[in-house]
């Protein structure tokens, strides 16, 4: 691993031992000074590419149009861009605005370990940057996004349960801002203690209906900014927290997890909707184009997957679009009748096709032991389809696209950009696409000004 990779514990400022909140402000301090290896740097543009294509999709989501509005009354209007829609705000108010949209229809980036997702958080804070700091070059945003995603996602591991994104987010959020502010380590510190105490500590509820909410990704936003804030001013927060085996495994958070930074261990989605939902679709897509049954041949289908899928509300009937994305039985019935495009994005209407309904309450979703040892590091399913004809077709394990064993590539990503984005962006993708082109190369202007224009006109 390279040197700026290694966390070590470093001597507090008062001379006494650090614990990991100053091995994890050490590593930001130190990490200014990295290069990029060609890997890291083009898994942070894709991650770059993902949140962006999954924001705009969104852009027409009521709940998305509401965080817009209620983000500028409650934390002002300022020169950072609220992407896609003409707007600014102050940092703040694009932070949970453009947060909310990345999350929106869960076409977001994720980490298998994590069991989240640290692109919604990450992205839109260190984009932020370039339009306060327009000296900022385009590698020093890309390393602030490695950074953010190293720190997050180490602290999320690191807890000792399950919890909702949100609850890690904030770490992120001070990773990149304080990467970039050239924030001290002492002052990053009690930053990541602040948010450790303040960050929303979000229940990890089953069978919660799904509402614009969801993972809370964009109230850890505003906690991670918040403490930051803080910091600078001179407050202080419980540093050795991350050291308290009650709550965290401090040695997990510093762990060697080989030659390259997490981010490269990062996950893309072919599908808007929950994670543990895809393997079971590319499973039944996959007998689809083998066996060449249809929709109206199906009978019934039996999901073989493990245990944290009936977190899920799983409902045949969702009760809004984004319970739709937490459905097992919907999210399979409606890529059976309308393909891989039916969930790019999932759609309003598709709530009330009773087509889809009624093939959905033909799907059982039972748990395998076998899948359930296989989870967090892999969240396989296996499907049996049964046709009218009695004929029974069993998949092999399928393992989501996406992973980084099943990685999308970039071409694949952008794909996945224009299509999630037609119906909002339209003609106009092109000037976002031809940013991100002029960014990676080193030019940051025109991304600027393509997440500053107004998509409705």
């Amino acid at each position: 691993m390279p040197e700026s990779y290694m966390f070590r514990r470093v001597q507090a400022p008062d001379g006494t031992a650090g614990g990991v909140a100053h091995a994890l402000a050490s590593f930001i301090v130190g990490a200014r000074e990295r290069q990029l290896l060609p890997a890291t740097r083009e898994a942070a543009l894709k991650c770059v590419l993902d949140a962006l294509g999954s924001a705009g999709a969104a852009m027409d989501v009521p709940g998305v149009a509401a965080t817009r509005d209620g983000a500028k009354r409650l934390l002002g209007r300022g020169a950072v861009p609220i992407w896609f829609s003409g707007g600014s705000g102050t940092l703040g108010a694009a932070l949970l605005a453009n947060s909310a949209a990345t999350a929106a229809l869960d076409l977001d980036d994720g980490y298998r370990r994590a069991r989240g997702h640290p692109g919604a958080a990450v992205v839109p804070a260190a984009l932020a940057m370039l339009s306060l700091r327009p000296v900022l070059s385009a590698d020093e945003i890309l390393g602030a996004i490695v950074a953010g995603y190293e720190v997050a996602l180490r602290v999320a591991m690191a807890r000792l349960s399950y919890a909702p994104s949100g609850a890690w987010s904030a770490y992120g959020v001070i990773a990149a801002l304080g990467y970039l502010q050239g924030t001290s380590l002492e002052c990053l510190a009690q930053a990541f203690a602040i948010a450790a105490q303040a960050s929303p500590a979000l229940p990890a509820l089953a069978g919660l209906a799904g509402s614009d909410v969801k993972e809370g990704i964009p109230y850890g936003c505003l906690a991670g900014l918040a403490a930051l804030e803080m910091a600078a001013a001179g407050a202080t927060g419980p540093t050795d927290i991350f050291d308290m085996p009650t709550l965290f495994n401090g040695d997990v958070a510093l762990a060697d997890f080989g030659p390259a930074p997490l981010i490269e261990g990062t996950y893309f989605k072919p599908f808007g909707c929950c994670r543990h939902i895809h393997g079971a679709l590319d499973a039944l897509l996959l007998l689809q184009r083998e066996h060449g049954f249809t929709a109206e041949d199906i009978d019934g289908m039996e999901v073989a997957t493990y245990r944290a899928t009936f977190n899920l509300a799983n409902r045949p009937a969702p009760i809004s679009l984004t319970d739709a994305q937490y459905s097992v039985p919907f999210c399979l019935a409606a890529a059976a009748i309308g393909g891989e495009a039916a969930l790019l994005p999932l759609k309003q209407p598709m709530l009330s096709d009773p087509r889809i309904v009624r093939l959905a309450r033909t799907v059982v979703v039972q748990p395998d032991p076998e899948l359930e040892s296989l989870f967090p590091a892999r969240s396989p399913s296996r499907l049996t389809v049964t046709l009218r004809t009695g004929e029974r077709i069993v998949s092999s394990v399928v393992d989501p696209r996406g992973d980084p064993a099943r990685p999308m590539h970039r071409h694949e990503l952008v794909a996945k950009f224009r299509q999630v984005t037609a119906h909002t962006l339209g003609p106009q993708q092109e000037e976002v696409l031809q940013g991100l082109q002029q960014f990676e190369h080193g030019e940051t202007a025109p991304l600027v000004r393509a997440l500053g224009l107004d998509w409705t006109k």
